[in-house]
């Protein structure tokens, strides 16, 4: 079985590699730029919902909202009198 070192031994050295050149991008506000064009451009491709769609789903909202809010409201009431039965014994 051959060793790692003579597997290392037999192999030609690697040529030293030219360094890369340093590539400067766009300038920092000239990105800022792009980034801002490219928002407007995103934006005006969304599908907006009509008044009569946002009206609809703002009260689905709003009725899931008040019914999770009776719900956590009544487990919390009743954990609160189990617990006070429990650790308030008389």
């Amino acid at each position: 079985m051959a060793r790692l070192t003579d597997l290392m031994r037999d192999r030609q050295p690697a040529r030293p590699t030219a360094k890369p050149v340093a590539v400067r991008g766009p300038s920092m506000t000239e990105r800022i730029q792009r980034y801002f064009r490219e928002i407007r451009t995103e934006l005006g491709r969304v599908e907006w919902p009509s008044r009569a769609e946002l009206v609809a789903m703002t009260i689905v909202v709003v009725v899931v909202l008040l019914v999770m809010a009776l719900y956590l409201g009544f487990v919390d009431l009743v954990f609160a009198r189990l617990f006070q039965q429990v650790l308030v014994r008389q």
